[in-house]
Protein backbone atom coordinates (compact mmCIF):
# COMPACT_ATOMS: atom_id res chain seq x y z
CA UNK A 1 0.00 0.00 0.00
CA UNK A 2 1.27 3.73 -1.11
CA UNK A 3 1.07 6.22 1.53
CA UNK A 4 -0.08 9.63 0.99
CA UNK A 5 3.06 12.61 0.54
CA UNK A 6 2.11 13.69 3.58
CA UNK A 7 3.25 10.42 5.02
CA UNK A 8 5.79 9.90 2.56
CA UNK A 9 7.33 13.37 4.09
CA UNK A 10 6.68 12.38 7.83
CA UNK A 11 8.02 9.36 7.58
CA UNK A 12 11.12 10.20 5.40
CA UNK A 13 11.91 12.97 8.39
CA UNK A 14 10.70 10.06 10.98
CA UNK A 15 13.83 8.21 9.47
CA UNK A 16 16.40 10.64 9.46
CA UNK A 17 15.38 11.03 13.42
CA UNK A 18 15.97 7.16 14.30
CA UNK A 19 19.42 6.99 12.04
CA UNK A 20 20.82 9.96 13.50
CA UNK A 21 19.48 9.14 17.57
CA UNK A 22 21.03 5.22 16.76
CA UNK A 23 23.52 5.12 14.31
CA UNK A 24 22.15 3.40 11.83
CA UNK A 25 22.73 3.37 8.07
CA UNK A 26 20.82 2.76 4.66
CA UNK A 27 17.35 4.68 4.74
CA UNK A 28 14.88 3.32 2.43
CA UNK A 29 14.39 6.54 -0.57
CA UNK A 30 11.13 8.17 0.06
CA UNK A 31 9.98 6.82 -3.59
CA UNK A 32 10.29 3.11 -2.45
CA UNK A 33 7.98 3.89 1.25
CA UNK A 34 5.27 1.78 1.22
CA UNK A 35 3.42 -0.64 3.51
CA UNK A 36 3.76 -4.46 2.95
CA UNK A 37 0.90 -6.28 2.12
CA UNK A 38 1.99 -9.38 1.25
CA UNK A 39 4.96 -11.13 -1.71
CA UNK A 40 3.92 -12.72 -4.68
CA UNK A 41 7.90 -14.16 -4.18
CA UNK A 42 11.33 -13.19 -4.54
CA UNK A 43 11.22 -14.02 -8.84
CA UNK A 44 13.37 -11.83 -11.29
CA UNK A 45 9.82 -10.62 -12.56
CA UNK A 46 5.85 -12.09 -13.10
CA UNK A 47 5.55 -14.45 -15.88
CA UNK A 48 2.99 -13.48 -18.02
CA UNK A 49 0.29 -15.69 -16.87
CA UNK A 50 1.14 -14.63 -13.17
CA UNK A 51 1.09 -11.22 -13.56
CA UNK A 52 -2.22 -11.82 -15.43
CA UNK A 53 -3.81 -13.97 -12.61
CA UNK A 54 -2.39 -11.45 -9.84
CA UNK A 55 -3.83 -8.56 -11.44
CA UNK A 56 -7.34 -10.35 -12.02
CA UNK A 57 -7.34 -11.46 -8.41
CA UNK A 58 -6.51 -8.10 -7.37
CA UNK A 59 -9.29 -6.61 -8.95
CA UNK A 60 -11.84 -8.76 -7.53
CA UNK A 61 -11.46 -7.77 -3.87
CA UNK A 62 -13.91 -5.92 -2.17
CA UNK A 63 -12.92 -4.54 0.91
CA UNK A 64 -13.93 -1.03 2.36
CA UNK A 65 -11.35 1.70 2.97
CA UNK A 66 -9.72 1.70 6.22
CA UNK A 67 -7.15 4.17 8.30
CA UNK A 68 -3.90 2.78 8.82
CA UNK A 69 -1.74 3.83 12.13
CA UNK A 70 2.02 3.40 12.54
CA UNK A 71 2.95 4.59 16.34
CA UNK A 72 6.03 2.49 16.63
CA UNK A 73 9.23 2.06 15.56
CA UNK A 74 11.26 -1.39 16.40
CA UNK A 75 14.00 -3.76 13.80
CA UNK A 76 12.99 -6.75 13.30
CA UNK A 77 15.05 -9.90 14.22
CA UNK A 78 18.39 -11.19 11.49
CA UNK A 79 20.90 -13.49 11.19
CA UNK A 80 23.76 -12.02 12.74
CA UNK A 81 25.87 -10.12 10.39
CA UNK A 82 22.49 -9.39 8.55
CA UNK A 83 20.96 -5.93 7.86
CA UNK A 84 17.85 -5.86 9.91
CA UNK A 85 15.30 -3.35 8.80
CA UNK A 86 14.17 -0.53 11.18
CA UNK A 87 10.24 -0.32 10.39
CA UNK A 88 7.70 1.35 11.62
CA UNK A 89 4.59 -0.90 12.73
CA UNK A 90 0.67 -0.46 14.99
CA UNK A 91 -0.72 -3.06 17.35
CA UNK A 92 -1.59 -5.77 15.38
CA UNK A 93 -5.63 -5.48 16.94
CA UNK A 94 -5.73 -1.89 16.19
CA UNK A 95 -5.83 -2.84 12.03
CA UNK A 96 -9.21 -4.75 11.53
CA UNK A 97 -8.83 -2.78 7.58
CA UNK A 98 -5.49 -3.97 7.03
CA UNK A 99 -6.12 -7.70 8.33
CA UNK A 100 -9.30 -7.80 6.40
CA UNK A 101 -7.81 -6.33 3.10
CA UNK A 102 -4.78 -9.05 3.93
CA UNK A 103 -7.29 -11.76 4.55
CA UNK A 104 -9.56 -10.98 1.11
CA UNK A 105 -6.75 -11.14 -0.94
CA UNK A 106 -4.78 -13.86 0.50
CA UNK A 107 -7.94 -16.09 0.36
CA UNK A 108 -8.31 -14.78 -3.32
CA UNK A 109 -5.29 -15.60 -4.63
CA UNK A 110 -4.85 -19.18 -2.59
CA UNK A 111 -8.02 -20.62 -1.31
CA UNK A 112 -6.19 -23.83 0.13
CA UNK A 113 -3.51 -21.96 2.17
CA UNK A 114 -4.10 -20.99 5.30
CA UNK A 115 -3.87 -17.18 5.84
CA UNK A 116 -0.48 -16.63 7.79
CA UNK A 117 -0.04 -13.33 10.18
CA UNK A 118 1.14 -10.65 9.27
CA UNK A 119 2.28 -6.90 11.00
CA UNK A 120 1.68 -3.85 8.98
CA UNK A 121 4.96 -1.97 8.66
CA UNK A 122 6.57 0.55 6.56
CA UNK A 123 10.56 -0.08 6.53
CA UNK A 124 12.44 3.24 6.96
CA UNK A 125 16.12 2.05 6.81
CA UNK A 126 18.38 -0.67 7.25
CA UNK A 127 20.91 -1.55 9.44
CA UNK A 128 23.13 -4.01 11.60
CA UNK A 129 22.39 -1.84 14.54
CA UNK A 130 18.72 -2.71 16.21
CA UNK A 131 16.06 -0.38 17.07
CA UNK A 132 14.82 -1.16 20.49
CA UNK A 133 10.37 -1.25 20.11
CA UNK A 134 9.64 2.49 21.00
CA UNK A 135 6.52 4.74 20.63
CA UNK A 136 7.08 7.73 17.89
CA UNK A 137 4.72 10.30 16.40
CA UNK A 138 2.07 8.30 15.02
CA UNK A 139 1.51 8.25 10.61
CA UNK A 140 -1.85 7.67 10.49
CA UNK A 141 -3.48 8.31 6.64
CA UNK A 142 -6.62 6.18 5.09
CA UNK A 143 -6.01 3.55 2.43
CA UNK A 144 -8.33 4.07 -0.49
CA UNK A 145 -6.07 1.46 -2.38
CA UNK A 146 -3.39 -0.86 -2.76
CA UNK A 147 -1.15 -1.53 -5.25
CA UNK A 148 1.33 -4.60 -6.81
CA UNK A 149 4.65 -3.18 -6.79
CA UNK A 150 7.72 -5.08 -8.71
CA UNK A 151 11.22 -4.32 -6.92
CA UNK A 152 13.54 -5.08 -9.33
CA UNK A 153 16.48 -7.00 -7.24
CA UNK A 154 19.29 -4.52 -6.79
CA UNK A 155 17.74 -1.44 -7.40
CA UNK A 156 17.09 1.51 -5.26
CA UNK A 157 15.16 3.40 -7.97
CA UNK A 158 11.27 3.78 -7.23
CA UNK A 159 9.58 0.55 -7.74
CA UNK A 160 7.49 -0.45 -11.20
CA UNK A 161 4.03 -0.42 -10.19
CA UNK A 162 2.16 -2.94 -12.06
CA UNK A 163 -1.07 -2.18 -11.12
CA UNK A 164 -3.49 -0.33 -8.61
CA UNK A 165 -6.96 -1.08 -7.31
CA UNK A 166 -9.28 1.47 -5.23
CA UNK A 167 -10.99 -0.45 -2.32
CA UNK A 168 -14.53 -0.19 -2.12
CA UNK A 169 -16.41 2.23 -0.67
CA UNK A 170 -19.18 0.12 -0.15
CA UNK A 171 -17.09 -2.90 0.57
CA UNK A 172 -18.99 -5.05 -2.08
CA UNK A 173 -17.48 -5.15 -5.46
CA UNK A 174 -16.25 -2.75 -7.70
Amino acid sequence: MLPDAAVVQAANALGQSLIARHGLQAQVRAERLHVTLMSLGWAHALSAEQLAWARGTAARVSVAPFTLRLDRALSFDRPARAKRPCVLCGPGDAHAGFHALHVALHAALWPARPVPAVMPHMTLCYSHQAVPAQAVAPLEWTVRSFALLHNLRGSSGPYEVLGEWPLDAAGTGQ
